[in-house]
């Protein structure tokens, strides 16, 4: 029977604990291993959005349909916080196995886990350098069981970077990544360019053109390049707003390219092979004049590429088929938008 449990989705196996506690077997921990390694490749993606002083989640039940991408369906709000958090401003810092990493910005600032399937939380041990002016990234580390979180600090011309590995309890600061200067983390908007995880390894804009990858196993930083064809385009335009990210499990490049005075576009590359300096692919490309900030989120299964967009004090996720449309992000000045997927992974066993 637990076989068969194992193949259900985390939203049908909740309905178990609410008829009976007996019910439960999310609380199992074999049965929750079990759970993730079944769902660990073919989980659904889900949208993790926040506006104002909210936080709601949409599922993409339908990647093939036109409608999918004129609308947000199955929006609902997720109370994942006591009011005693309430209001603050929240900063999503990516996800990993069902698990996301949020920045609350408050009287007191507070580093949290929370799994948005199961509405588990727990509040993380704080770094000493503090939240402000970082940038973070959550990831497994399979050597020895355990979620890593990096954060690389700003302060000035200064940059600090500390590990916490979850079951330690405690940060490692001031760790050397043996980065050389040039694949030293570029200071700017920090919270909206969090590190990308893939492949083992935690992903960021160098100070150079390239990628910088930080090994989360045996923490060593080493040099992604561009293809010729990418030092190539980017060499002959202005750049802006290059960000790395992870779409279909794969790293990629994207950067807003201006060539001449008025003609703007937003060109996405993929590395197919990972390490494979020739397997960069260009995957997309669109013309983006009157925007000032792309970055890619998610990537439908006819190749089309959600992005997080804004211009002036206006911000909102379109695709090459048009704008999603929905109340709760028309006019907003500043949005936060990740992916995630279900998984029974409890935040408060992990520590």
């Amino acid at each position: 029977m637990r076989e068969i449990l194992s193949w259900l989705p985390v939203k049908s196996l909740l309905r178990f604990k609410c008829v009976s506690k007996s019910w439960d077997i999310t609380r199992d921990p074999y049965f929750r291993t079990k759970h993730q390694s079944r769902h660990e490749v073919n989980s659904q993606r889900f949208l993790l959005l926040r506006a104002k002083f909210d936080i709601y989640t949409s599922y993409f039940h339908d990647l093939y349909s036109t409608s999918s991408l004129s609308s947000l369906d199955d929006v609902q709000r997720i109370d994942y916080l006591s009011s005693n958090w309430y209001p603050s401003v929240d900063i999503l810092c990516g996800s990993c196995d069902g698990l996301v990493l949020i920045l609350v910005l408050h009287r007191h600032d507070y580093l949290l886990l929370w799994n948005p399937s199961t509405r588990e939380s727990i509040q993380l041990p704080f770094p000493i350098f503090g939240i402000r002016n970082s940038t973070f990234g959550l990831g497994y580390d399979p050597t020895i069981d355990d979620y890593k979180i990096l954060t690389i600090h700003h302060e000035k011309s200064q940059t600090q970077c500390g590990i916490l590995a979850l079951r330690s309890g405690s940060w490692r600061n001031n760790v050397d990544i043996k980065a050389p200067h040039t694949l030293k983390k570029r200071s700017g908007s920090c919270f909206r360019d969090t590190l990308s995880f893939v492949h083992g390894a935690f992903h960021w804009i160098p100070c150079c053109f390239g990628v910088a990858s930080f090994n989360i196993s045996n923490e060593v930083c080493t040099e992604i390049p561009l293809s010729e064809q990418m030092y190539s385009y980017l060499s002959l335009s202005t750049t802006e707003n290059n960000h790395v990210s992870v779409l279909d499990g794969m790293l990629c490049f994207s950067s807003a390219c201006k060539v001449g005075q008025v003609e703007k576009t937003f060109m996405l590359w993929a590395m197919k092979d990972y390490g494979v300096k020739e397997s960069w692919t260009q995957i997309f490309k669109i013309n983006i004049s009157h925007i000032w900030y792309v970055k890619p989120i998610y990537r439908f299964a006819d190749g089309d590429v959600l992005c997080h967009c804004g211009y002036y004090m206006h911000e909102f996720l379109s695709t090459s088929k048009g704008r999603f449309s929905h109340p709760l992000i028309q006019h907003q000045d500043k949005i936060e938008i990740i992916t995630f997927n279900e998984s029974l992974i409890s935040p408060k066993l992990l520590i």
